[in-house]
């Protein structure tokens, strides 16, 4: 699991606590997208049988768009959003 601050640059992207996908490069947060706007309404803190928090939620057909724009920046993790932190789960 790792911490990433969320620099200045995405200020704008922060919107406080809760699930995100983020786009990582060098140790560095270079975007942010949370699931709420991507996926009004699922719950999203579902485990699998294995239980991974969030299995298969970066398959979801819904997303593939913001996946596809992250992973053109970099490694693409889901997440959660706390305290200007973006920690990977």
């Amino acid at each position: 699991m790792s911490a990433y601050t969320v620099p200045d640059a995405l200020e704008a992207r922060y919107k406080g606590d809760g699930m995100a996908l983020a786009a990582t490069h060098d140790g560095q947060l270079l975007a942010l997208t949370y699931l709420s706007d991507l996926l009004p309404g699922v719950e999203l803190l579902e485990c699998d049988a294995t239980g991974h928090i969030g299995a298969g939620i970066l398959d979801n057909p819904r997303i593939a768009p913001t996946v596809r724009e992250l992973s053109a920046l970099g490694s693409v993790h889901l997440g959660v959003c706390s305290r200007w932190e973006f920690v990977e789960l």
